[in-house]
């Protein structure tokens, strides 16, 4: 199993501009040239000192929704059609950019991780099933879930069909899955921007604490292929 921890800087706002704190991407000391893989973060007690996090990639304000897509997800598409799992989430506190680096805009360049892993996706569907003349057929399913107070919620179910409890989670051969889990077809990014705006309506409102994983903001692609 391979894990990549990739820390995006989001542009200052407008309230943020007149602070002294500046959040920065720097490379490596052992290799500077190159590309950054650390943050660092002054210290507001000393000036002089700065704190330092290492990542295996960082992204600072000027990055584009295409680079990093380019850089960090497109090499995973091949891993998901070779039958490997392949699990990408934004984690942060509320306002740091997830949904728009996730999700993105309505215009070509603003488009987020999930609209364009599933352009990729559909692309290379298309060209198997080229290639083999019909004989494998590829289906692209979408389940909507997010992991709220520490409980699962199907987002394809309204707040008035759900359990206290939320959804049961069970080890199924080494794979961990949600049971109940709704997985609807997603043949298209047409069938994508709704089911993703229906199942948005039934998102919890209040702020994402640190603590919590916001699994809503990847929905899990599940892919099939058969010969």
């Amino acid at each position: 199993m391979s894990v990549r921890v990739v820390a995006r800087i989001r542009p200052l706002l407008k309230q943020e501009l007149e602070k002294d704190t500046i959040v920065e991407a720097a490379p490596s000391i052992t290799e500077p040239l190159a590309t950054p893989s650390i943050v660092r973060i002054p210290n507001p007690k000393n000036e002089a000192e700065a704190f330092s996090f290492q990542f295996n990639s960082v992204y600072d304000q000027q990055a584009t929704q295409q680079q990093v897509f380019d850089n960090e997800i497109a090499p995973t598409v091949k891993h998901l059609f070779k039958g490997f799992d392949v699990t990408i989430f934004a984690y942060g506190v509320t306002g740091t950019g997830k949904t728009h680096t996730m999700r993105g805009g309505k215009l070509l360049a603003e488009r987020g991780v999930i609209p364009r892993l599933l352009s990729s996706i559909y692309r290379r569907s298309r060209k198997i099933e080229k290639d083999t003349e019909a004989n494998t057929n590829i289906d692209v399913s979408m389940s909507y879930y997010e992991i709220y107070n520490d409980r699962v919620f199907d987002l394809f179910e309204g707040p008035e069909k759900r359990t206290p409890a939320g959804l049961p989670i069970r080890d199924n051969n080494g794979k961990t899955v949600v049971v109940g889990l709704t997985e609807r077809p997603c043949t298209s990014l047409k069938d994508f921007e709704t089911l993703y705006d229906q199942a948005n309506v039934n998102r919890s409102t209040s702020a994402t604490k640190v603590r919590n994983i916001l699994a809503a903001s990847m929905p899990h692609l599940t892919n099939r292929l058969s010969s």
